[in-house]
């Protein structure tokens, strides 16, 4: 890999030009599975990382309604790194970004998502990150789903329950 030039970019409810370019970069890892359509995933981009004209790195956010969590709403957190980007920081760089974003518009008002919730799937990072509250995204170990995947959430700065 070359030296990199890596730009994050907010696209959340705009920039379509780089939608495209996602939808091709998840058609072309195969990330999303049969059920799930691609243009109703893309309206859920938040951040959107690039190398040169490359999309390498992507963060979703989807408002989604948590019955065991007092039915509050969350914003139902995903992040997608390229395999040969994966390097250390860039996830982070990615979560922190999208989750400081998403929290100005609970407290500006525009959204009423309290938080962040997500699922670690990768087998290797449950491994390796077995930190109660993750350092950089401050996401909290909550339990796992029958699956063994773990939960994490973060409550935005103000969130009431």
């Amino acid at each position: 890999m070359a030296t990199m030039n890596i730009l994050f970019k907010n696209v959340w409810e705009k920039d379509l030009d780089l939608k495209e370019r996602v939808k091709e970069f998840w058609r072309q890892l195969k990330a999303l599975p049969e059920n799930v359509n691609v243009d109703e995933r893309a309206r859920q981009l938040v951040f959107v990382a690039v190398d040169d004209a490359r999309v390498i790195g992507v963060t979703t956010a989807q408002r989604a309604r948590i019955p065991k969590l007092n039915d509050n709403y969350f914003y139902n957190f995903r992040t997608l790194i390229h395999p040969k980007y994966r390097i250390p920081g860039l996830v982070d760089k990615l979560a922190v970004l999208t989750r400081d974003f998403l929290e100005t518009l609970y407290i500006s008002g525009q959204s009423d998502c309290i938080g962040l919730i997500t699922l670690i799937e990768n087998e290797r990072l449950k491994q390796e990150r077995r930190e109660a509250v993750f350092p950089s995204t401050k996401m909290a170990f909550i339990g796992q789903t029958k699956a063994g995947h773990h939960i994490r959430l973060y409550y935005f700065k103000g969130a009431k329950i």
